[in-house]
């Protein structure tokens, strides 16, 4: 037998209907400043906590989002969930985060999981294997249930949904620009994520700026794994007489700057070293690190106003006009590049 307290228990002590409860504990304007205050206290003083389920099915709505995530050790998606998280405590949402750890199988048993009705809608950025086998078809049933669905950073196009990107292109394209205007003129290009969407995105940036700065030497450095990572950038080190490395990432960033300065070179006055998404830790390395600002604070609070906006104007018409927010991203100048 359960011992949960229910609304009747604190109807039974106010001497007052269930339903006058619980329009008290969702502060309806029907209910009396007083009652509520009575309700309230009452409910503290018994422990009494809501039935989430119950309310979800009489509401159709359980004010909870799911978000998938390829992992949360690095910096930008540990700022984007905290984002996610602020926004959504704010407009009385609560959060389920899931972790694909990059791989296809987990992501779609996440999947599954949010669609058996725990959410009202998902928050999507896609495992790399996911984007490695341009697999999409588990995400497919996000649109046949009619469950809204953003997706941030990883996105497919195959996919009819709100996106949220920076302009990945964008980014490393200016910033190869950049440090051939400070005078680097062999800046190569260091990708650990170059089978994902955004990594890709980098990738050509940095080959575009080359072609359009009359540049004929293109030094692309593809890092499959980190315990490849040393052995790799020292090779190309000795081969290459490189002057500047953009990064994909910001771990390869910092990899990059402990490689470079094991092999006798000095940053910046030998290599130049920029990554991308900001933190604590590029701030603290020697030198401290020049970084492409990503803006994930902007784009997690973002992906929740939108998906919530989605959940509160549902509406049955087949075709709607899907937005793709392109976030502008920003150059911060440490030591590492000046």
């Amino acid at each position: 037998m359960s011992n949960q307290v229910t609304l009747k228990d604190i109807a039974k002590i106010l001497n007052v209907s269930a339903s006058t409860v619980s329009k008290a504990l969702n502060d309806s304007h029907e209910i009396s400043q007083q009652t509520k205050d009575n309700v309230a206290r009452i409910a503290k003083s018994l422990n009494y906590i809501p039935n989430d389920i119950a309310r979800s099915l009489k509401s159709n709505a359980t004010k909870r989002i799911g978000v998938i995530l390829p992992n949360i050790e690095s910096d930008f998606f540990a700022k984007i969930i905290r984002a996610i998280e602020e926004e959504a405590t704010k407009r009385n949402y609560k959060i389920l985060i899931i972790l694909s750890n990059d791989i296809l199988k987990k992501e779609i048993e996440g999947v599954s999981i949010l669609l058996n009705g725990s959410v009202d809608g998902v928050i999507i950025s896609l495992a790399q294997e996911t984007e490695d086998l341009q697999e999409f078809s588990h995400l497919q049933n996000f649109n046949q249930r009619k469950l809204p669905v953003v997706m941030f950073d990883r996105v497919c196009h195959e996919i009819d949904c709100d996106k949220i990107t920076i302009d990945d292109f964008e980014a490393t394209y200016e910033t190869t620009k950049y440090l051939h205007h400070k005078g680097c003129k062999n800046i190569a290009f260091l990708s650990t994520i170059y089978q994902t969407s955004v990594g890709k995105l980098r990738k050509k940036g940095y080959l575009k700026a080359n072609e359009d700065l009359e540049i004929d030497k293109n030094l692309v450095i593809e890092i499959p794994n980190y315990k490849k990572f040393n052995s790799i950038l020292k090779s190309h080190l000795k081969k290459h007489s490189i002057d500047a490395i953009i990064t994909s990432d910001q771990l390869s960033a910092i990899c990059a700057l402990k490689v470079i300065q094991e092999n006798g070179f000095k940053i910046p006055k030998d290599i130049s070293v920029i990554g991308f998404t900001d933190g604590l830790v590029p701030q603290y390395t020697i030198p401290s690190l020049s970084i492409i600002d990503q803006n994930e604070e902007k784009m997690g609070k973002l992906a929740l106003k939108t998906l919530i906006n989605r959940i509160e104007n549902i509406t049955e018409e087949e075709s709607i006009d899907f937005s793709h927010e392109i976030l502008k991203t920003n150059l911060i100048q440490r030591k590492s590049s000046l």
